[in-house]
């Protein structure tokens, strides 16, 4: 299994020489193996997502917030005709999904009917998945605690599992739930737009700290930590301070372009 960060930015990507070596793009996170491509999140990172021809393509929305659907309508391989792009959510069924889609990119919000643009993309349920991608590739789900819903992902083969807990506000009563969820895990992607002293201010505002992160991974089984959907305002510099703060061996702070073998 290969994981490539295509956008690590929660709420609007930034851009400048402040912000090159971690990225600017919102999430986008690409999943391959020999049997499927899963893409979680179309921030304004899936522009740079290569459509695979061979396999099948699930794209794996999380939610709906705009960081998270911005980069729908800008992938051009999307639009080819011949690919084959199935989209779901856990959130929600395929006829809502199509609306919350339909909603964001038409009317005042977008300059054409994207989704008539799109004939060939399938919408399905997220159960499904398995259908569609075979192989002993299995994807399941949770809900995290963030406004308007947002679900967790757990992607497995026999030999590796990725767990991607984006966008939740945690508190210790999903310890156990997110424990099971996440047991040995090779990776698990962590929402971490927020310090622990920033946490007070932001109440509410559905994310997590980098040391909640931490204190997480200490008393489970994951092997590793790839921090997330940094807060726009975080600099290159301020990143690099927080991996030499930080020095668990299994943790790393993700970047645009970043991909790990698992």
């Amino acid at each position: 299994m290969k994981v490539k960060f295509h956008g690590v930015r929660g709420s609007v990507p930034v851009s400048g020489p402040a912000f090159a070596k971690f990225g600017g793009h919102t999430t986008c996170i690409e999943v391959s193996t020999p049997s499927a491509q899963v893409i979680i999140d179309a921030g304004s990172g899936f522009q740079n997502v290569p459509i695979s021809p061979d396999r099948p393509v699930v794209l794996l929305l999380s939610h709906f917030h705009h960081d998270h659907i911005q980069g729908f309508a800008f992938n051009r391989e999307l639009f080819h005709p011949a690919s084959r792009v199935f989209v779901t959510s856990a959130l929600c069924g395929p006829a809502a999904v199509r609306a919350h889609l339909q909603a964001y990119f038409s009317g005042a919000y977008f300059p054409v009917d994207l989704l008539a643009s799109l004939p060939h993309l399938r919408f399905i349920d997220f159960q499904d998945i398995t259908t569609v991608i075979g192989g002993d590739l299995c994807i399941t789900t949770i809900p995290l605690r963030h406004p308007g819903g947002c679900s967790a992902y757990k992607i497995a083969t026999s030999k590796t599992r990725l767990c991607c807990l984006l966008d939740n506000e945690y508190d210790t009563g999903q310890q156990a739930n997110l424990d099971e969820f996440c047991h040995d895990a090779d990776l698990m992607v962590w929402d971490g737009m927020f310090r622990a002293d920033e946490l007070v201010r932001f109440t509410g505002w559905g994310h997590s700290s980098i040391e909640q992160g931490i204190a997480f991974l200490q008393a489970s089984t994951c092997r590793r930590l790839a921090i997330t959907h940094h807060a726009p305002g975080r600099t290159d510099a301020q990143l690099q301070s927080f991996q030499q703060e930080f020095t668990h061996p299994g943790l790393s702070f993700a970047h645009q372009t970043q991909v790990i073998e698992l």
